[in-house]
């Protein structure tokens, strides 16, 4: 069989130097790209939704997925559908691609109208897309046209997960996972500020990152019932299960509006817990950074405000105008970074 060209994935960014990368994020983004189009299929095909979805052998046999050998450049895979005759699988995944991308929910619900799938194929797009301060990118090559994938995207996707006017009733905790019952879709969570255990019960779509999972401190998020302290005694409608992520954030750009800041070299700043192990927390003296949040996409954003914030404050004010101890971070700030007034 020779391989169509037409569609190809890359994966970009600073990981991707020396034209390699981990086998951790290859697996994630590759297994993760198959289900979405077994997922895509069942939905064209209107087959029943399963509460726990498991490709039948007719949809691997049609749907199967197939990468080429990786080109030179970042890291480009050709792909292609195994079975050539079948629709084309890779045709929907592009205005997928493009959707998302693009945050046109209206697009999203003419792809796939079923609502369990649409719900499904976000859960899994959310665990293998690039995420904010993450040190890759994506991008979706199709028939010439580049679809890049940028972290915003996860955010597009979390927003139709979670409707703005449920944000409110939903939270993350992050303990040590003791028990599950896989019977009853109950885990239980010890809580590290109380050391008291927390039942949550949870959707079977995410039952694989529970195994995968299950010897981390994890964090959990879905809706909760407080005690009269203010903490979490339960834990309903857990729409995520993951571990504590500790890695680096790496930050090559970063925008806001129409504004964006370049990086001369890569930031890369190394988050920690507090003492709680409800916080993530990133501190950096010359930057005078000290910013913490409940989970780490929260922090990536809170910290690419502060991080505008600082420069408008500080690289931007008149050296008159600046403490001596402000000067010192107005001149960090000019020797890390420069604006481009023309992001899009």
């Amino acid at each position: 069989m020779q391989p169509n060209n037409d569609f190809k994935l890359s994966i970009t960014g600073t990981e991707t130097n020396g034209h390699q990368i981990s086998v951790e994020t290859l697996t994630q983004v590759l297994t993760g790209l198959q289900k979405t189009a077994y997922l895509l299929a069942a939905a064209k095909l209107n087959l029943p939704v399963q509460k726990r979805f498991v490709p039948s052998k007719e949809i691997k046999n049609n749907y199967t997925l197939r990468c080429g050998l990786s080109e030179s450049g970042s890291y480009v895979i050709p792909i292609e559908q195994y079975n050539a005759s079948t629709d084309s699988i890779l045709g929907s995944i592009k205005e997928l691609f493009i959707a998302v991308k693009d945050g046109s929910h209206e697009q999203i619900l003419k792809l796939i109208p079923d609502s369990r799938y649409r719900e499904k194929v976000f859960r899994e797009m959310a665990r293998y897309l690039p995420k904010s301060g993450s040190n890759w990118g994506l991008s979706f090559s199709a028939n010439g046209q580049s679809i890049a994938i940028e972290n915003k995207a996860v955010r597009n996707i979390e927003n139709w997960l979670v409707p703005a006017e449920e944000i409110d009733t939903v939270m993350t905790v992050t303990g040590e996972m003791i028990r599950i019952d896989f019977a009853k879709n109950i885990i239980t969570l010890k809580y590290p500020p109380t050391n008291r255990e927390i039942e949550c019960s949870y959707v079977q779509d995410i039952e694989d990152s529970i195994i995968e999972n299950r010897r981390e401190l994890i964090q959990v998020t879905g809706r909760f019932t407080l005690d009269t302290d203010g903490h979490p005694k339960t834990l309903s409608d857990v729409t995520r299960i993951e571990p504590v992520d500790l890695s680096e954030f790496t930050f090559e750009r970063i925008t806001q509006d129409e504004r964006e800041l370049i990086f001369l070299s890569p930031l890369t700043l190394e988050p920690m817990l507090d003492e709680s192990k409800q916080l993530f927390v990133i501190t950096d003296d010359l930057l005078n950074l000290d910013v913490y949040a409940q989970t780490r996409e929260q922090l990536a954003d809170d910290l690419e405000s502060e991080l505008f914030f600082l420069w408008d404050e500080y690289a931007q004010e008149d050296s008159e105008n600046l403490t001596a101890k402000a000067n010192q971070l107005k001149q960090e700030l000019l020797q890390r970074c420069k604006e481009n007034f023309h992001a899009a």
